[in-house]
């Protein structure tokens, strides 16, 4: 996975071109974008507490 960073250089997701999957924690909650190769995008979200 590649960090993500914005211009003050927090860190704002996680991406992974290999797997076709980004990360994103905020406030306890992990969200996943994933992309399908037939264009199809899966979002899936749970809680990391």
């Amino acid at each position: 996975m590649q960090d993500v960073r914005n211009a003050v250089g927090k860190l704002v997701c996680r991406a992974d071109g290999k797997s076709h999957r980004i990360e994103i924690v905020r406030k306890g909650q992990l969200t996943v974008v994933s992309f399908g190769r037939n264009g199809s995008v899966r979002v899936t979200n749970a809680s990391k507490r």
